[in-house]
């Protein structure tokens, strides 16, 4: 590890240096800035979460508002009821002051259901029994057996008009007209018998009953049932009408069925009515203001009937635990697979007349929505850019603040003491979520941290590299120096031997005098092509190295070259073979260069070549080019 720090150039340190004081602080500043954002986002949601209990706490505060009022009023009505009569007017009026309420149902001790229009087990109308003295009483017998047992129908006319006459009670006079008019029926005088059935309408008493039925309803469904047989289509619609309006007027109790049975009869009848094309606008008119008290009462009966079937045990169940001033809220799941949240509180024991337990009531879900929510919300202020929402418990938007509607919410939170299936939520206006306000600077600093790390990864293998890349120029270095000195050496050698052996005057051939003179000066020649190539290197590590270019003849350098380098060719054992044009080729070189380069590939040829040792000089023109090419039969590169 040191050995290889020990290669490291100054300018390698300097760079590596440079590079860790700009990247690290960069890279700890994004890595602090993203721990920042996402604290941000914590803190965010940790404030959305307080925002949005605020306000559903102030929305719950209201409906409570709303509920202590109308509890407190209710009670203050019912302790001025003096008899039973005056609950359904005084559900009436609470249907019309209590807009945030409906299905308002009084439990009465004995579990009666009262409704502002319905009612199961108070208003029962029980059979009205005809106490008759011993004449009529025999009168009235002689009657029905002619009508019973023998079918003698006049008979029995005469016997039951025998029985009017003797009697002034305004009860057995509405039964008898109703058997003569039912006999004048079997004997097909249908005007005979309506006219019985209209003489029971005139006696004008409402609480005249045939068996649990009001006198007045049996009596225009028969005159209805007339009319229609004799083919008086207008009169018997007219009757209808009346009925309609009959049943409407005064309902009575729905226990037993009866009166649920003559109001369907009717509504049936009615639609056809309506349907009819003589109908005038007036009577339509009249037609949908009836058929408004229909659907309330209808609505009213189905309610009063789940209430009886699915409710009203567990209510009873809870009420002994309740105190006089708890309002208790539950979700009751219906037969038919309907939750209903129903609110109950009991009546106080000083109401003495007449004797309820408790009163249940609903909130109306649409005033609360179109109405209540949004006044309470208008004065809550939340941001230009956040908006609320009341979701259900499927999450679908039942209220949504400005009417401007998108798809995710930033937090929510279900209501606690109403609704509990319901979520106030809030919205960023754009649907974006907390994660996705904090997004944009966390990819921000996200690709800021992710570039100065790839930065640095880059200039990690950008300074090894380097550190290698000098290292190895060190080691070549190293090496050149040891090749270069082997190299002199040689030349240098050779020089002093042939100097030493001229100098002793042992050879005093002229020949060999010249030869020795030839290879000296061959071989300082070859010292001088060393100490230029080793100038060289210099000059083009350093980036200083200049051409000397000028029209030279390229065989004469190039065999120049090769004469100057032969001797030591050949005492190493190489062999030349060369190859190159008789003529002068002229050429626009730099000598020195093309010459080094020469030499330097027949230096590579001598060193790499052990065992074939022939060497191939060649010079060639092609086109615009001259070649030289060396060849040898070494290792190869």
């Amino acid at each position: 590890m040191f050995e290889f720090l020990k290669h490291i150039t100054p300018k390698v340190k300097i760079l590596s240096f440079s590079l860790i004081l700009i990247l690290l602080p960069g890279a700890i500043i994004s890595y602090l800035s993203l721990k920042s954002i996402q604290e941000k986002a914590d803190n965010q949601r940790i404030k959305y979460h307080g925002t949005v209990n605020l306000v559903r706490d102030k929305l719950e505060s209201e409906i409570y508002h709303l509920e202590t009022n109308f509890r407190n009023r209710v009670i203050d009505s019912l302790q001025m009821l003096k008899s039973e009569v005056e609950i359904q007017p005084l559900l009436q009026m609470a249907d019309l002051g209590y807009s945030a309420f409906k299905n308002f149902v009084l439990v009465g001790m004995n579990g009666e259901l009262i409704t502002s229009h319905a009612s199961f087990g108070l208003n029962k109308l029980n059979s009205n029994e005809l106490h008759l003295h011993r004449n009529l009483s025999r009168i009235f017998s002689r009657a029905e057996k002619a009508e019973f047992i023998e079918n003698n129908y006049s008979s029995a006319i005469n016997s039951y008009k025998n029985a009017l006459i003797n009697t002034i009670s305004p009860q057995e006079k509405a039964l008898i007209l109703s058997r003569i008019g039912r006999n004048y029926y079997k004997l097909q005088r249908f005007e005979k018998g309506i006219n019985e059935y209209t003489k029971i309408l005139e006696l004008g008493e409402t609480s005249l009953t045939i068996g649990n039925i009001p006198a007045s309803i049996v009596a225009l469904y028969q005159i209805a049932e007339g009319y229609e047989a004799l083919g008086a289509s207008q009169d018997r619609n007219g009757t209808i009408l009346k009925l309609y309006r009959q049943l409407l007027d005064h309902p009575w109790d729905l226990s037993g069925g009866e009166y649920l049975y003559y109001l369907t009869s009717s509504m049936t009848e009615i639609r056809k009515i309506e349907s009819s094309p003589g109908i005038d606008s007036t009577e339509a008119v009249i037609l949908n203001e009836l058929r408004s008290r229909e659907e309330r009462i209808i609505d009213q009966s189905k309610y009063l009937q789940l209430f009886e079937e699915e409710i009203l045990e567990e209510i009873n169940s809870d009420l002994r635990y309740l105190t006089s001033s708890e309002i208790k809220y539950k979700i009751y799941q219906t037969g038919e697979a309907m939750a209903i949240e129903l609110g109950y509180f009991i009546i106080p024991p000083t109401i003495q007349q007449p004797q309820l337990s408790a009163l249940a009531f609903r909130f109306d879900e649409d005033y609360l929505i179109s109405e209540l929510f949004p006044r309470v919300l208008s004065t809550v202020e939340l941001g230009k850019d956040i908006t609320v929402a009341i979701l259900n418990e499927k999450d679908s938007l039942l209220y949504f603040q400005n009417n401007h509607q998108v798809s995710r919410y930033l937090v929510a939170e279900n209501f606690t003491r109403y609704f509990s299936a319901w979520k106030v939520a809030l919205y960023e206006k754009t649907g974006k979520s907390i994660e996705q306000l904090a997004s944009r600077e966390r990819r921000l600093y996200l690709a800021l941290f992710v570039g100065i790390l790839a930065v640095m990864l880059i200039g990690i293998i950008v300074l090894a590299r380097a550190v290698i890349h000098e290292t190895e120029v060190s080691r070549m270095k190293s090496e050149f120096v040891s090749n270069v000195t082997h190299e002199l050496k040689t030349p240098l050698s050779l020089i002093r031997m042939f100097g030493e052996t001229l100098d002793s005057g042992i050879v005093t051939e002229e020949g060999k005098r010249r030869e020795f003179y030839s290879i000296i000066r061959k071989e300082s020649e070859r010292l001088t092509h060393l100490i230029d190539n080793v100038l060289d290197f210099s000059r083009i590590d350093s980036g200083k190295k200049e051409y000397n270019l000028e029209e030279a003849d390229l065989v004469e350098l190039i065999r120049h070259s090769l004469e100057a380098y032969k001797f030591h060719i050949r005492d190493r054992g190489f062999e030349i073979e060369s190859n190159m044009p008789e003529k002068a080729l002229m050429i626009r070189i730099d000598k020195d260069a093309i010459s080094q380069a020469f030499l330097n590939l027949l230096s590579n040829a001598v060193k790499y070549s052990e065992d074939r040792k022939q060497i191939g000089v060649e010079i060639r023109r092609e086109a615009n080019s001259a070649i030289i090419a060396v060849t040898d039969h070494g290792v190869g590169i």
